[in-house]
């Protein structure tokens, strides 16, 4: 039943924000934390633990437009996770 147990997973991933998700794991009280994220190296390990699979394109280039003040367009969800990691 893995791929039960995949769906699932995403499921909870779609109704947990990645903007949420990634400041509840990074320890931020606040979601407007992450602009000034004052542990970079643990942004940085939080998302990058997080399968940029997990969320559709448009919400990885949010993140990084909301992280970093860089609006930018990406092809995948995955280029748009590396380029969030890199700015970190």
């Amino acid at each position: 039943m893995k791929t039960e147990e995949n769906r699932i997973e995403m499921d909870k991933n779609a109704k947990t924000g990645l903007l949420d998700r990634i400041a509840a794991d990074s320890g931020c009280m606040y979601l407007s934390d992450l602009r000034n994220c004052i542990s970079k190296r643990c942004c940085c390990n939080v998302v990058a633990k997080i399968p940029a699979t997990d969320y559709p394109l448009k919400v990885w280039e949010d993140a990084v437009c909301y992280m970093t003040g860089t609006e930018e367009d990406f092809k995948t969800a995955e280029a748009a996770k590396q380029r969030l990691l890199e700015l970190l």
